[in-house]
């Protein structure tokens, strides 16, 4: 049987702009007074990243979520760093990676996140 969860492994930065991605796509996504579907599914963005936000502190990096939303997550993560890319003219390969990596259960710290935006602003593929 398939395993109904995934870990998230990371520090509290990349928590912040995981939870900041997952709330910017559910309001974009799931505006108020959609139908009945759009707004379970916003519902469920804002617990999940008020979910990751208690789990992981400074003094706990895991935390333990639903499989069911990834789909919505991976979509988050794309809006948000396309938002970030079109502001800022750049792309945004190497982190968006990173936030890949943190769904398929990989640790991802704000050392990693760094690297990975100066790749980016570098513009290394």
């Amino acid at each position: 049987m398939t395993a109904r969860k995934i870990t998230l492994h990371c520090d509290v930065t990349v928590r912040d702009v995981a939870c900041a991605a997952i709330r910017d796509y559910a309001h974009a996504a799931y505006p108020d007074g959609g139908s009945e579907c759009a707004q379970v599914a916003r519902y469920t963005l804002l617990e999940l990243a008020t979910d990751i936000e208690a789990g992981i502190t400074e003094h706990s990096e895991t935390v333990e979520i639903s499989k069911r939303p990834r789909a919505m997550v991976k979509a988050a993560i794309e809006y948000y760093f396309n938002r970030m890319d079109e502001a800022r003219g750049r792309v945004s390969t190497h982190q968006r990676r990173l936030f890949v990596e943190l769904l398929e259960e990989k640790t991802v710290t704000s050392s990693d996140l760094q690297a990975a935006a100066a790749k980016d602003n570098a513009g290394i593929t």
